[in-house]
């Protein structure tokens, strides 16, 4: 039998690190003057949810089967993901308290708040910022707390010619979606979220069939592994996008799944993404608007200030990874009854 308990993979670390670093470069590509080759940037979180589906179904579809309950495992993907995210959250709240400009009415901060605290899109009010108003990027945890939930409920008893089915249908919402949106970036705004769950679904669901049929595939090899690094750069082009999303980015990650890398360098890298993801925004934010306070329009194209909001995103990652996390986790732990 296989190896199903927790373990690191030490590449899979590297390119979450990797794809992180680049989501930020993506928000930020403006204030260098767009010219850096991040224009797919968006792509990453792609990368994310089949890294994701691999790393859930190698840990956990197993015990699943074997009788861990779908309440236990909900409740280690809480305690996971919810610390990093709340604090996210919160620096949200601290910008909006903070500047004039992101204050919201009473009733629209006080959805805001407690759709955000729910992991639950904000639909009340429906404002301009999105259906995660407090920190944008947190679109994707929703999808992934309760895609996580339901691949617990359905898919560890699901025959894998189903769960490709699955997969299939959604690699084709995704594609209709894409073209009817103008944008494979779905998910992100609220006439784009209904397909951001096709988005997921398809990423996750091909992962977790990668793990499945893993001793049946081919070597992709360490050139997958850097093609699948190319997607930031890839030309204007959907075709290429779906090339990557389908296939190349899939077959890194089934080479990376196999291939040796260091763990000095790749396990902090690993540590370090999903806090970088997440936090990056509201540092973003709070830059950004003392800058045009003193810079005018100009700060836009500012690339000390790009630079500046680099290096504060990492220190507080950092920071919040090695300091602030764990200790949550804790917290959690006690607060959240195992049975």
């Amino acid at each position: 039998m296989r190896f199903t308990g927790p373990r690191h993979i030490a590449l899979l670390d590297g390119l979450r690190g990797y794809a992180a670093f680049v989501v930020v470069l993506y928000h930020l590509r403006h204030f260098f003057g767009d010219a850096l080759p991040v224009a797919n940037g968006y792509l990453a979180v792609d990368l994310f949810f089949v890294m994701s589906g691999l790393v859930i179904a190698m840990t956990y579809e197993e015990r699943l089967r074997a009788g861990m309950g779908v309440a236990a495992f909900f409740r280690r993907r809480v305690i996971r993901l919810y610390p990093v995210y709340a604090i996210g959250g919160l620096l949200g709240v601290a910008v909006m308290l903070v500047l004039p400009e992101k204050r919201m009415g009473a009733g629209y901060a006080l959805s805001a708040l407690v759709s955000q605290a729910a992991m639950l899109p904000e639909a009340l009010v429906r404002g301009a910022d999105g259906p995660f108003p407090l920190n944008p990027p947190a679109w994707s945890l929703f999808f992934e707390i309760w895609g996580n939930l339901a691949f617990a409920l359905l898919v560890p008893r699901l025959p894998t010619r189903w769960l490709a089915a699955t997969v299939g249908l959604a690699l084709l919402g995704y594609v209709l979606g894409s073209r009817a949106a103008g944008t494979v970036e779905l998910g992100v705004n609220y006439a784009r979220l209904a397909g951001g769950a096709a988005r997921f679904w398809f990423g996750f669901g091909l992962g977790v069939l990668i793990w499945r049929l893993e001793a049946h595939l081919p070597h992709p090899g360490w050139g997958a592994v850097v093609l699948a690094m190319l997607f930031p750069a890839l030309p204007e082009s959907d075709l290429l996008r779906f090339l990557w999303i389908a296939l190349i980015m899939p077959a890194g990650v089934l080479a990376a799944l196999r291939l040796p890398a260091p763990q000095a360098l790749c396990r902090p890298l690993g540590v370090l993404s999903y806090p970088l993801y997440l936090l990056h925004w509201p540092v973003m934010v709070l830059f950004s608007s003392y800058g045009l306070r003193a810079e005018g329009g100009s700060a836009w194209r500012d690339p000390w200030l790009g630079a500046a909001i680099v290096l504060a995103s990492c220190a507080l990652t950092a920071a919040v990874a090695y300091g602030a996390e764990p200790r949550l986790r804790a917290v959690l732990e006690r607060l959240i009854p195992s049975r």
